[in-house]
């Protein structure tokens, strides 16, 4: 028991450091990849621990000073994070980590934003069927990124009708 309340400190700690690393934070996002690393190596099966490690890993990729050891990082993030959605596809947490990482990746290089929007999409088609499982913030978030992963992907009409959905949104909130 103490040792599961110790892992998981461990984990609130490295998902604090990771959110400061995502706002720029390159220290924390060191930090972050350290304790998710110890993390990961006690508990291979443990999906969200997995998502979260791909994520800081991509995050130390944007922060590499060399583009090789760059696009390195990013691509052994992204297959993490595919390892952690095939171990818990229905993971609210684990698809906005891979989407967010996803969309903002150079598409030239990762082809990344189908999975994007898969993973947006996915979230949305969720929350249509249960209005409570995302915050209307969370929706918002999600139409800006998924019409920015059209974009990206080179569907400039369908991102533009997620961003009239986005005004529908905003129009609902007033």
């Amino acid at each position: 028991m103490a040792k599961e309340s110790a892992s998981q400190k461990l984990f609130e700690e490295a998902k604090r450091l990771h959110h400061k690393g995502v706002d720029g934070d390159k220290k924390a996002v060191k930090e972050a990849f350290e304790k998710l690393a110890k993390l990961r190596s006690a508990e291979p099966k443990n999906a969200l621990i997995e998502a979260y490690y791909g994520s800081s890993l991509a995050l130390m990729g944007r922060d590499a000073a060399q583009p090789l050891e760059r696009a390195e990082k990013a691509q052994h993030g992204l297959d993490a994070l595919d390892r952690a959605v095939s171990m818990d596809p229905n993971r609210k947490e684990i698809r906005m980590l891979r989407a967010n990482v996803c969309v903002r990746l150079p598409e030239l290089y990762f082809q990344s934003s189908k999975i994007a929007i898969e993973d947006f999409n996915y979230l949305l088609e969720r929350y249509k069927a249960n209005p409570e499982y995302l915050t209307k913030k969370q929706v918002g978030d999600i139409l800006k990124n998924l019409s920015t992963a059209y974009q990206n992907a080179g569907k400039p009409d369908q991102a533009k009708a997620t961003l009239q959905r986005l005004a529908k949104l905003d129009g609902k909130k007033k």
